[in-house]
């Protein structure tokens, strides 16, 4: 599993949080909510620890995107490939929870709304169903 989450400059923290969210995911609550120009996304665990992971990957992958520092992790989905060429297009707020953290991101280009709404989704599916969620996926693909 640990080579599926490596990417062309992943940190080992990084890949381990990825790997804990995966193992733990019957632990993780997400709910979205599409707007008409993006989404709101709200992920929590009762776990603290969990919880604390799911903030610092939220708040790293958030700071990957504004720099332009796509990791290319090999499941990644191609909807993270539009989101990092178009991140000039997004406006990003973060608010931490009792137990997790709330996203808001917006854009006034389709495309990019598409893209943000369509992740949001991929990410639900792997908060759903961990890894057989990337199994499936990279089969469609």
């Amino acid at each position: 599993m640990m080579a599926m989450l490596q990417g062309v400059d992943t940190t080992h923290a990084e890949v381990t949080e990825l790997r804990d969210l995966f193992m733990n995911h019957r632990q993780i609550k997400r709910t979205v909510t599409n707007l008409p120009n993006g989404i709101r996304t709200v992920t929590e665990s009762d776990n603290p620890d969990l919880a604390a992971v799911i903030v610092s990957h939220v708040v790293g992958m958030n700071a990957r995107v504004q720099e332009g520092l796509d990791p290319q992790v090999r499941i990644q989905s191609p909807t993270l490939d539009v989101i990092f060429a178009n991140r000039e297009l997004i406006e990003t707020v973060l608010e931490p929870t009792p137990t997790g953290i709330s996203v808001t991101q917006t854009s006034s280009d389709p495309m990019t709304v598409s893209a943000l709404q369509t992740h949001a989704a991929e990410v639900t599916e792997m908060v759903n169903h961990g890894m057989r969620a990337v199994r499936n996926a990279m089969m469609r693909q």
